[in-house]
């Protein structure tokens, strides 16, 4: 465990050192996501997004008056996004890996960006808390693990394919390392899963009754 660790801090700060071009486009994917997100929803038009997601108003209905089970929405979200995520922890060891970081990364900006703009062009400024309380407390779990799984893209990609002068035996201790960093990924977005099936509903249905 002691040389997994050793493995894990070698030549992390020349990963990241320097601007790394890898981080630089992920942050990038991000946040260019976001913008053509907020462009988008003001493209289609008020009319066009009023019924995006959450702003349906049938599903604002049914949703402060009906009861939710949070164990089949745990069980439904868990089918929806952990093999997803299992498949990403795999490309991670990939080439594939930082591709699916970005692609990851900019599904996530643009889906906020979208909604964001949306809801603000159907309620105003409290629009935004209707957002805010469908990404929460989940979010706070959910943005690390995305955050997380690149940082470990980048530091599989520089340890096994820039580093390929490595021995067999320290292969093998990178590839335990980063079995061991997605399984605790696993871990955490689960949490977040478990989060926004039985605590976000309740919080969801208060901010609710405001509009």
């Amino acid at each position: 465990m002691k040389k997994i660790l050793n493995l894990s801090q070698k030549r992390q700060k020349g990963i990241f050192s320097g601007g790394s071009l890898w981080v630089r486009l992920m942050q990038g994917a991000f946040l260019g996501a976001f913008a053509a997100g907020i462009v988008m929803a003001n493209l289609m038009g008020r009319e066009a997004v009023s019924n995006a997601g959450i702003l349906n108003d049938y599903f604002v209905e049914k949703f402060q008056y009906t009861d939710i089970n949070g164990e089949n929405l745990l069980f439904y979200i868990l089918g929806e996004r952990v093999p997803l995520l299992l498949m990403l922890c795999l490309l991670a060891f990939t080439s594939l890996g930082v591709i699916a970081g970005n692609l990851l990364l900019g599904w996530q900006g643009f889906s906020i960006g979208f909604m964001l703009s949306a809801a603000v062009a159907k309620y105003g400024i409290k629009g935004i808390l209707l957002v805010l309380g469908g990404l929460f407390p989940q979010y706070l779990f959910y943005v690390p693990v995305y955050i997380l799984y690149c940082w470990l893209t980048i530091y599989l990609r520089r340890r096994l394919y820039q580093d390929r002068q490595q021995q067999g035996a320290d292969r093998r201790y990178i590839y335990m390392a980063g079995l061991v960093a997605s399984a605790g990924l696993v871990v955490i977005f689960i949490t977040g899963i478990f989060l926004e099936s039985y605590i976000n509903p309740f919080i969801l249905k208060k901010i609710l009754n405001i509009f």
